[in-house]
């Protein structure tokens, strides 16, 4: 069933998403080509730096993500009404840098300074800009079109990169969040590529792991007991009420049970997280197996899929049986 992306992605709310997308004819094309032996796997760092790049850019925060050898999945959060408190010079600053100019080259190089002077003095231009820098379409094509440009200029090639725009699924509750980026966080480990989460490459689990280790151990149990955060470094940034150790020890449970069925109990500290979320941990472990093909459009509680099924005026969204089975019954 096809669907508008404007009837899923709410451009006047914030809200939750997962995004993926994948490289045409699905080849390996940030991975090892078998046809031709060629390795494209520095790709993947690519695409990892550039959406946290763009993340401090544009209006969206990160949550997780992983980058796959002919796909990628990001979860995330956009707000658009952010960049409405955002002051004209900010506004214009964050759009040259969305097209590749550094702070210091908007502050040094006299054509990105008269670019920057341009903007500023164009009001209609500033709005359309103010606007995008909160729209979730421009900030995937920000992400995928200089990729593509780069992976052609690379290969001496012309044509597609990617298969389409994007695919967009609108997570409805914080229970979905949670699901999506478990999911997210275990496709190395779910696909064999990868026995444990640290080492797993390029994913957002592996990024959080790594920077915990980094950090002096004051700082570090302050950091685990804290609720987990976006990955970006900007001030009053969302959180999922989710303590960071638990969620690196749920993910870990969960991968561990995936690859070994039967073999590893629940810690008990993490009983009381499926409660807060209102998820049922006996189907949990196969919710997460089956994740991509139990949900298309939306993921949340039966009654949120219900409601947005009413809302764009479709007579059901897949999902509800799924739904049936990660959440618990409402009393």
């Amino acid at each position: 069933m096809t669907i508008a992306r404007k009837q899923i992605v709410d451009e006047q709310t914030p809200g939750f998403y997962h995004c993926t997308n994948r490289c045409v004819r699905r080849t390996f094309l940030c991975g090892l080509d078998e046809v031709t032996g060629f390795d494209y796997s520095h790709r993947k760092a690519w695409i990892e730096k550039r959406l946290l790049e763009l993340s401090e850019i544009f209006s969206v925060e990160i949550f997780a993500y992983a980058v796959m050898d002919n796909h990628y999945h990001i979860v995330l959060q956009v707000d658009p009404l952010a960049p409405l408190k955002w002051s004209d010079e900010d506004v214009a600053d964050k759009w040259l840098q969305a097209y590749g100019h550094t702070s210091s080259r908007i502050k040094n190089d006299l054509r990105a300074t008269l670019k920057r002077q341009a903007i500023m003095a164009d009001k209609e231009k500033l709005k359309t800009y103010r606007k995008r820098l909160g729209s979730l379409s421009w900030f995937m094509g920000r992400l995928n079109e200089p990729l593509a440009k780069q992976s052609n200029n690379e290969e001496n090639c012309a044509g597609r990169f990617w298969e389409g725009r994007f695919h967009s699924q609108a997570l409805l509750d914080e229970g979905a969040v949670l699901s999506c980026m478990a999911y997210v966080d275990l496709n190395p480990v779910r696909a064999n590529l990868a026995q444990t989460l640290e080492s797993s490459k390029h994913t957002s689990i592996k990024k959080r792991i790594k920077d915990v280790k980094k950090r002096e151990t004051v700082h570090l149990q302050k950091q685990l007991k804290s609720d987990i955060q976006s990955l970006s470094t900007k001030m009053n940034s969302q959180a999922l009420p989710i303590k960071l150790k638990e969620y690196i020890q749920l993910v870990e449970w969960t991968g561990q049970s995936i690859l070994y069925p039967g073999k590893y109990n629940l810690p008990e500290n993490l009983s009381p997280t499926f409660d807060s979320f209102n998820l049922q941990q006996t189907h949990w472990l196969q919710q997460i197996k089956d994740f991509n093909n139990n949900y298309c459009h939306v993921v949340g509680p039966v009654e949120l899929i219900r409601n947005k099924a009413i809302q764009i005026k479709k007579r059901c969204l897949k999902g509800v049986k799924a739904a049936r089975l990660l959440y618990r019954k409402s009393e």
